[in-house]
């Protein structure tokens, strides 16, 4: 049956409660039009705890400088949705006694050993910049990108070390242009919003509804590359589903060779599927996969898709049983390119000003992780309702949900150690590390 379905996210006043993620939890299963009980944790925590807490703080400010609170809760959301795929999870019949916690926000930066570096992204390749007028972010991270910058700037752009040019060129330039002639250029980047969404009421598209629960466990076929999908895949294969990931041959997921270990980490369990889409039998493969598929996690642009010949909405209008996740920067309508530390920066997602310093990147890349676990709360959401449909799933949506006025809280330093202080209690900021027992 079709249901009217969204990406299920939104901006509301969840922070405020006793345990912020009980209530996000509950709000976004009713979202997702599923009537559900949110397990209880007996955390009544606030949510720059949670934020010191899951490893994101700890890479978030100046590499000589403490780490920063962040100008949102997606900790506390990331805990929240985890809460709801445990519901979900249940009522399907899965166990979701292998899930993670909040800590998926920097696990990959423990694999990596990225540390926190301030307007220059845990991993190097995003830079928040200085514009004529306001701030934006940009990721240069492909060999495209680089020999993208004489055209982006009208000018040369020296290929050892393009960044002083560039920089020296936004500087002189709208921020709205740099961002316009980028995308004409199918390069990351976006003005910085800093402003905080408005709560919004969360009345349901529809009238939620008690789901039972599955006769088999899902099959997922992924697509996707990167993060956010490939995270997404791994949260439903640790509750039980079966996973195929569908690689090119002449684009394999770069995370295999940059970050071996998190590659391992979120593919290990899943059946490799090799196919070469330039041949027509790699099409037919292709093809058979998705149209067996119980969901669909793909990242490209919709237009990539179309240019195989694969068209999501009449597979899913066929199939009358698939949830096609589609996770994109900014929506299947825009054509524009974005990675998770430009697209949440561009959200407003930043670590604090402090008196003397500029807004810093928040965490590292963080617009991934927290739309793979929303992709993930979407997915098996579809497969429970029925829900047919593509779910257009934009990482700038989810980031902007998360959006939420800094409540109360000092960072302090004790011993060596810095601490989160909420007025309750003292957090320590954890470090990142690598999830035991996978």
């Amino acid at each position: 049956m079709r249901r009217p379905r969204s990406s299920g996210v939104w901006s509301m006043s969840w922070a405020e409660a006793g345990d912020p993620a009980s209530a996000y939890a509950r709000t976004l299963l009713t979202r997702h039009a599923i009537s559900a009980a949110v397990p209880e944790t007996g955390k009544a925590r606030s949510t720059a705890a949670d934020w010191a807490d899951s490893g994101a703080m700890a890479l978030t400010g100046t590499s000589s400088g403490p780490p920063r609170l962040v100008e949102g809760a997606p900790a506390t959301a990331v805990r929240g949705a985890l809460l709801a795929l445990e519901s979900l999870a249940r009522i399907a019949g899965l166990d979701p006694t292998g899930l993670p916690d909040a800590r998926v926000l920097s696990e990959r930066a423990a694999y990596m050993g990225l540390r926190r570096n301030g307007r220059t992204s845990a991993g190097g390749a995003s830079r928040l910049l200085d514009a004529a007028d306001g701030s934006l972010a940009m990721t240069l991270s492909r060999e495209d990108d680089f020999a993208a910058l004489p055209a982006l700037t009208g000018g040369d752009v020296p290929a050892t070390d393009p960044w002083p040019a560039v920089v020296d060129w936004v500087a002189r330039t709208s921020a709205a242009e740099v961002v316009a002639r980028a995308e004409l250029l199918g390069l990351a980047a976006g003005v910085v919003d800093s402003s905080v969404p408005a709560a919004v009421t969360t009345t349901p598209a529809i009238e939620p509804v008690t789901p039972a629960a599955l006769p088999r466990a899902p099959l997922v076929v992924d697509l996707s590359a990167l993060w956010a999908g490939p995270l997404c895949g791994h949260l439903l294969g640790r509750l039980g589903a079966r996973v195929v990931t569908v690689e090119s041959t002449s684009r394999p997921d770069p995370t295999r060779t940059v970050a071996p270990g998190f590659h391992g980490l979120l593919r290990g369990r899943t059946e490799l599927v090799t196919v070469d889409l330039a041949t027509p039998a790699g099409l037919a493969r292709l093809t058979e996969l998705v149209t067996s598929a119980d969901v669909v996690i793909e990242s490209s642009r919709p237009r990539a898709l179309l240019q195989l010949g694969i068209y999501p909405a009449e597979i899913v209008a066929a199939s009358k049983a698939c949830s096609w996740i589609s996770i994109t920067a900014y929506g299947r309508a825009h054509n524009r390119v974005g990675y998770g530390d430009d697209v949440a920066a561009s959200a407003g997602l930043l670590g604090t000003a402090t008196g003397f310093d500029a807004p810093v990147f928040a965490a590292d890349a963080i617009g991934d992780p927290l739309t793979g676990v929303h992709a993930a709360v979407a997915a098996l959401a579809g497969v429970l309702t029925g829900a047919s449909t593509v779910v257009d799933l934009a990482m700038y949506d989810v980031v902007r949900a998360t959006r939420t006025p800094l409540r109360d809280a000092t960072v302090v330093e004790r011993s060596g150690v810095w601490y989160v202080d909420d007025g309750r209690a003292l957090t320590a900021v954890r470090n990142p590390a690598v999830r035991s027992g996978t």
